[in-house]
């Protein structure tokens, strides 16, 4: 595609990288609370009986640190199966090779008819439609994502120029476009019946208007404002976590297991 379309590959096909979610780890997170709880509160105790000999306890922290690599697997199997869907062949071919971290397939501008058009050029629909099959395929052979998949969002973007009303006029505009690649792909020329099914029940649609610029080209300038008209495929997991944050919170745990064990020691002395 890169000899049909103008803006394909190098600095004209921005990378965006944005926090995922995951899911699937509410029972034992809730198990990893309570044990904490159990724990600070064994240390609490034995602080106010002023040095008196505390009864017997269990220690957490096995409990606690055994949670935390069950988490840490979890994690890294949904990373792993990222940077396979980013490597997948056709993908590649296309030119729509997902993010290797974050999922997203980015659509450019020049994919579309015209400026601010919301129509496919028809050699795009050609190749939206086959890298889309092998998205979803290759989705549904990722049980780490698959499983965990809330939604697949097609989010649309615009650059700030409007003569009134910037915002509000270029968000009409940016829910425009995502609007219609989905109604594309689930109409007569777009997906076979399996994917339809799926991509009815998992899209949404959403305009972000210019309030989220390229990382690759954040610059209100002309030469940036190409790559700020897109639109994005990303599967969306659950909200209960996101990857960033989790690998944070998992360092917390460690951290905490660490002091629990430190306390336990000196009441043992």
């Amino acid at each position: 595609m890169t000899a049909r379309f103008r803006g394909r590959g190098g600095p004209g096909h921005p990378r965006r990288t944005e926090p995922i979610s995951d899911t699937g780890f509410g029972e034992w997170w809730a198990a990893i609370a309570v044990l904490a709880l159990v724990a600070v509160g064994i240390v609490s105790l034995a602080d106010r009986s002023g040095g008196a000999s505390a009864p017997a306890f269990h220690d957490p922290s096995p409990e606690l640190l055994a949670s935390t690599s069950t988490a840490e697997r979890s994690v890294a199997a949904v990373e792993e199966a990222l940077r396979a869907l980013c490597r997948e062949p056709v993908l590649l071919a296309l030119e729509l090779e997902p993010d290797c971290e974050s999922g997203i397939i980015t659509l450019q501008d020049a994919l579309f008819d015209d400026f601010g058009s919301a129509t496919l050029l028809p050699e795009a629909r050609e190749d939206l439609t086959a890298a889309i099959q092998i998205y979803l395929a290759r989705l549904r052979n990722l049980p780490e994502i698959w499983n965990r998949l809330e939604a697949i969002e097609i989010r649309g973007h615009t650059d700030p120029r409007a003569i009134r009303a910037p915002y509000a006029t270029n968000l009409v505009g940016s829910q425009q476009r995502p609007l219609g690649v989905l109604l594309f792909l689930v109409g007569p020329d777009g997906l076979s019946i399996r994917d339809r099914v799926d991509l009815e029940r998992l899209a949404v649609v959403s305009g972000a208007s210019f309030s989220r610029p390229p990382a690759a080209c954040p610059d209100e300038t002309r030469e940036c404002f190409e790559q700020w008209r897109r639109v994005e495929i990303r599967p969306v997991l659950s909200e209960s976590l996101r990857r960033r944050d989790w690998s944070r919170t998992l360092q917390d745990v460690r951290l905490a297991t660490q002091r629990i064990q430190q306390a336990l020691q000196v009441q043992e002395r």
